[in-house]
């Protein structure tokens, strides 16, 4: 799984609207991910990618490739995160009772 922090700072990486003069391995893998939009796009469900939107954050900043996924915001989803990441379901369905007895009455 890929947890994407989306900041002020993220925004500004992935739509290059601040260039920076040096171009560590972080940022190159952060735009590499964020292009990956193509994979997603061509009908593939999102299972791999958890968006974060970290104070500050606006939801605009979330890429349209993840807009239908569930964005959490931090740390207010902390537990619903964790719960993501160890696969663990918030609510158990209920257990499965006998079948209703249908009754026909003629009228």
């Amino acid at each position: 799984m890929i947890i994407i922090i989306i900041s002020l700072q993220y925004f500004e990486t992935v739509t290059g609207t601040k260039r920076s003069l040096d171009c560590d391995e972080r940022t190159s893998n952060t735009v590499y991910i964020h292009k990956q939009s193509e994979f997603i796009r061509n009908g593939c469900k999102n299972f791999r990618f958890i968006p974060v939107l970290f104070p500050g954050a606006k939801k605009s900043y979330v890429p349209s490739w993840l807009q239908h996924t569930h964005v959490y915001r931090w740390p207010r989803d902390w537990d619903d995160i964790l719960r993501r990441l160890m696969r663990v379901e918030k609510y158990s369905p209920p257990p499965i009772g006998p079948l209703p007895t249908i009754v026909s009455v003629p009228i």
